[in-house]
């Protein structure tokens, strides 16, 4: 039984540019963050049985709810597929981390590094695969809308991809982007990556 996987990152909201929102400031898609939302939706209009599951982030229900507007997909959440837990960073300016040696160490070594009381990136990795290995069992043969964030998707697929983590920055993945998985018994087939459309 194969499952196809959408995952999509949150459209743009408040404060992204300057702040490391994390899963303390839980802000709302700005007026750019709900165009590109409604133009995603556009998108994947076409998928039929659609099941979304949305991280608990305000910037992700939104993001999830104007997909469910346009494909008429039931919405759920889910903790598993939440922000990466940045612990003490949260909240803190771009600027302010930007004097902070364990932050530069983070980001130049994020295979082995860990956040001040948060997580690391092996355990968001973990998290989220458990879950769509969870998903694929009650859901089997559904198209899943998984509506979250960059680092839980850049996770899952430099997984996939047999990827080191260390790697993580050669990865874009833009806000309203989508990434298209294949999951069978068989393994995994990945059909996209990062796909943009214009809002």
């Amino acid at each position: 039984m194969i499952n196809e996987f959408i995952l999509v990152r949150h459209a743009t909201c408040e404060h992204m540019d300057e702040m490391l929102l994390g899963r303390t400031v839980d802000v709302a898609l700005d007026a750019r963050g709900v165009r590109q939302a409604g133009a995603t939706a556009s998108a994947l209009r076409h998928h039929e049985d659609l099941l979304i599951i949305s991280s608990p982030r305000r910037r992700t229900r939104q993001t999830a709810a104007a997909i469910a507007a346009v494909s008429g997909g039931e919405v759920m959440c889910s903790d598993a597929i939440d922000e990466l837990d940045f612990g003490r960073w949260s909240g803190r300016t771009f600027a302010q981390l930007a004097d902070d040696a364990d932050w530069r160490h983070w980001n130049e070594h994020r295979g082995s590094a860990a956040t001040p009381g948060g997580e690391r990136m092996a355990d968001v990795q973990a998290r989220v695969l458990r879950q769509l290995n969870r998903v694929r069992e009650a859901f089997p043969g559904r198209v899943i809308a998984i509506v979250t964030h960059a680092e839980v998707i850049r996770a899952a697929l430099m997984h996939w991809l047999d990827a080191p983590m260390d790697g993580y920055s050669r990865l874009a993945i833009h806000p309203a982007s989508f990434s298209t998985v294949s999951l069978g018994d068989w393994g995994v087939r990945i059909e996209g990556i990062n796909q943009r459309v214009p809002a």
